[in-house]
C-alpha cells in the first residue's frame, strides 16, 4: 500500500484508443519554423485538428496555412507557458506531454481546470477576445506544441468565415462539458468525484491490459487533489478504498482501473 503516496509514474504516453496517437519530437527542433516542419509533423497537425469533430471537416489547405504560419517550441516540465490574464495571442497544438491548466491564490494553493493531452487544439478563447490567458498554462512532462499566431488564424477566416462556425461549437461543446463538470463537483460526493475523475482518465488516457485500464499519465496524488478541489489526504484514504474494495490497484507507482462497471457506478451515485 505505500505505492499509494508515490506518483503513477508509467513509462510510456499512450492515448486512448479514439485518440490519435501523439508522436516525440527532438528537443532540438524547438523553435523550428512551420515552413520546416517534415512532412510526418504537418500530418500529426492535421490530425490533431481533424481528430475533434467540431473541426474534422476543415479543408487540408486550409490546415496547411496555419502550418506555414506556426513553429515547435518544446517546453520542459514545470515551466510557464502563459500566466493568467497575460496575453495568450497564439493557439497551441498538442504533440506531445501534456498542459495544466490551473490557477493558485495568494496562499499558493492550486487547483487544475484540465489537463490538455496531445492531439487538443488549445487557447481559441483568449485569442478570439484578446484578454489574455484564463489559466496559468504550465508544461506536464516535457511538452511539445506547435505555436500558430492568431493573426493567421484571423487571416483563415477572412477567407474561409465558414470556419469560425466550427471554432464557435468547439468553445460551445467545452463549455457544456466544464459546466457539466461543475455541476457534479457542486452535487455529488467525494467518492462519486473521484470515480469520475479516474474514468475520465481512463477514457482519455489509459491503455487495456492483462489486469484492467492501466492510466499511463503521470500524477501524483497532489495533482489529483488539484483536480478534485480536494486535500491530498481526502484522495490518500479514498484510493486506499478502491484498492481495498478491488476496484482499482497501485502497483509500481501506476493506477489500473480493475472494476470499470463498479467505478461507474460510483460516478453516478450521489
Amino acid at each position: 500500500m505505500s505505492t499509494l503516496t508515490e506518483a503513477f509514474t508509467p513509462d510510456a504516453a499512450a492515448l486512448a484508443a479514439r485518440r490519435m496517437p501523439s508522436r516525440a519530437v527532438p528537443l532540438e527542433w524547438s523553435q523550428r519554423d512551420g515552413r520546416m516542419l517534415d512532412a510526418d509533423l504537418r500530418e500529426a497537425i492535421h490530425a490533431a485538428f481533424t481528430a475533434n469533430p467540431c473541426l474534422k471537416s476543415w479543408p487540408a489547405q486550409a490546415i496547411h496555412a496555419l502550418c506555414d504560419a506556426g513553429h515547435l517550441r518544446t517546453w520542459t516540465n514545470g515551466e510557464l507557458i502563459f500566466a493568467r490574464d497575460e496575453p495568450c495571442d497564439d493557439i497551441q497544438v498538442v504533440l506531445c506531454g501534456a498542459i495544466e491548466m490551473s490557477w493558485t491564490n495568494a496562499a499558493g494553493v492550486r487547483a487544475v481546470a484540465v489537463y490538455m493531452w496531445p492531439n487538443e487544439v488549445i487557447n481559441f478563447i483568449p485569442v478570439l477576445d484578446r484578454r489574455g490567458s484564463m489559466h496559468d498554462q504550465r508544461a506536464h512532462g516535457s511538452t511539445t506544441l506547435f505555436h500558430i499566431p492568431g493573426q493567421a488564424l484571423f487571416d483563415l477566416f477572412a477567407r474561409e468565415p465558414v470556419l469560425l462556425r466550427n471554432v464557435l461549437d468547439l468553445i460551445c461543446l467545452r463549455s457544456r462539458a466544464l459546466h457539466g463538470r461543475m455541476s457534479r463537483t457542486a452535487l455529488a460526493g467525494f467518492r462519486a468525484r473521484m470515480a469520475d475523475q479516474l474514468l475520465a482518465l481512463a477514457e482519455w488516457h489509459g491503455r487495456q491490459t492483462e489486469r484492467g485500464v492501466e492510466l499511463t499519465i503521470r500524477l501524483s496524488q497532489e495533482d489529483l487533489a488539484a483536480l478534485l478541489a480536494a486535500s491530498r489526504q481526502s484522495v490518500n484514504k479514498e484510493l486506499r478504498w478502491l484498492v481495498g474494495n478491488g476496484i482499482v490497484d497501485v502497483r509500481y507507482s501506476r493506477l489500473t482501473v480493475i472494476d470499470m462497471k463498479a467505478l461507474r457506478e460510483l460516478s453516478e451515485a450521489a
